[in-house]
């Protein structure tokens, strides 16, 4: 069988050395890790397969049960399974399934649209086409009960918490994150820690079995990579029998399209709440601009009256129920005073008000979190906080 040139595609400056092996198909063990710029390994990619690990801080890993047993029938379905799941719309995602499993389930990984173009065409631009795309925390072993798996990689921590869960920190940030997923603290940390890498595992207040003898990262990480049980990122448009070269210039088109939607949606308000004038068109514009705090997603304004009942009725499902204006209330009020987060989505079902936020950092988070500790504001429930390269995405549930 052929050898497979494995690449760690990293968030570095363009021409920066990036880790890479050729491996036999027999290797289980001994793996020579290299460095060399992207568009030198083209040539090395002749006549290999190409496997890319990428950075699973742009990636979310879920699991959802589906009826479908096929994974084309079960791919379409996805979509509208993890919507009310996820902060983004999921027209600007790519969704990507492993194995089906034996109770039913489909394991997911998540990642954006604009993250799976830009890691093509960095690879395209050097001429290296890959067999497959895998994010790279599905090279850690998956935990059991009573441990996590963690890997120490020069200022970040690669940790994944569950078959099917996972985090990238900051070095600092690891203790904040570790509460977020064991508050109990009742978890050993599986700590693999790369020689070249200065990491006391002693200062967490977690129980630890460090793993040492790795020269880098990378060669951790194919100890434990399993291709069967990962999950390729190339799926649907991307999958390696379509020619993803196409699907790059009609999304620019659609973002030029959108933008210019966006800038006449704009002109059409100004004109408007011009001919109002006066005290009317201030007060619209404050309307507005609270309605668009709490409804980011909603851009162009015909009928504020209008859209806002429609909104609240979607939102509830037709009946907002007597929680759903103080929670609604309380959640303006913490956006205000909480600097640095911004309402991506919102929902009301069951007397509970969800609601997806982006934040710049996770410090931001625990001062939210402090912030509801304060009498007057409501029960919190943080069920996710992931961190990206777009900044901390959060979910957090609200009941009175």
């Amino acid at each position: 069988m052929r050898e497979t040139l494995y690449i760690r595609l990293r968030a570095a400056e363009p021409g920066a050395p990036l880790a890479y092996c050729i491996a036999s198909s027999e290797a289980v063990a001994s793996f020579v890790i290299e460095r060399a710029p992207l568009d030198a390994l083209a040539t090395l990619a002749v006549q290999r397969r190409v496997v890319v690990l990428v950075p699973s801080a742009d990636v979310r890993l879920t699991a959802v049960a589906l009826p479908a047993r096929q994974a084309a029938k079960a791919l379409q379905a996805v979509p509208f399974a993890l919507e009310d799941q996820l902060a983004d719309d999921v027209d600007t995602l790519h969704f990507a399934l492993g194995s089906r499993r034996s109770d039913g389930s489909w394991p997911v990984a998540v990642v954006a649209h604009t993250r799976m173009q830009h890691w093509l065409q960095q690879l395209t631009e050097a001429g290296v086409r890959p067999d497959a795309i895998i994010p790279d925390v599905l090279a850690l072993p998956v935990p059991d009960e009573q441990q996590f798996s963690l890997l120490i990689d020069g200022a970040e921590v690669v940790a994944r918490t569950g078959a099917d869960a996972s985090f990238v920190c900051e070095r600092d940030d690891l203790p904040l994150c570790l509460q977020l997923a064991d508050a109990d603290k009742s978890r050993t940390l599986r700590i693999v820690i790369p020689r070249d890498q200065a990491f006391d595992p002693s200062a967490l207040e977690w129980p630890v079995e460090p793993l040492h003898g790795f020269a880098d990262p990378l060669e951790a990480l194919l100890q434990q990579l399993d291709l069967r049980q990962s999950i390729d990122l190339l799926q649907g448009p991307y999958s390696a029998h379509q020619d993803w070269l196409r699907y790059w210039k009609p999304w620019r088109l659609a973002a030029g399209l959108a933008g210019a939607a966006f800038v006449l949606g704009l002109i059409a308000h100004g004109i408007e709440v011009h001919r109002l004038g006066g005290e009317v068109a201030a007060l619209e514009a404050r309307n507005i601009a609270r309605y668009q705090e709490l409804f980011p997603d909603e851009v162009r304004i015909e009928d504020l009256s209008s859209q806002l009942a429609q909104k609240l009725s979607s939102l509830s499902g037709g009946d907002a129920g007597p929680a759903f204006f103080p929670l609604l209330d309380v959640v303006s009020r913490a956006i205000g005073e909480v600097q640095g987060l911004e309402v991506e989505a919102l929902q009301y079902r069951d007397s509970a008000l969800y609601v997806g936020l982006s934040a710049s950092n996770l410090q931001v988070l625990e001062k939210l979190k402090q912030w509801f500790e304060k009498p007057g504001t409501a029960a919190l429930e943080v069920q996710s906080a992931n961190a990206g390269s777009q900044g901390v995405k959060i979910r957090i549930r609200l009941t009175l």
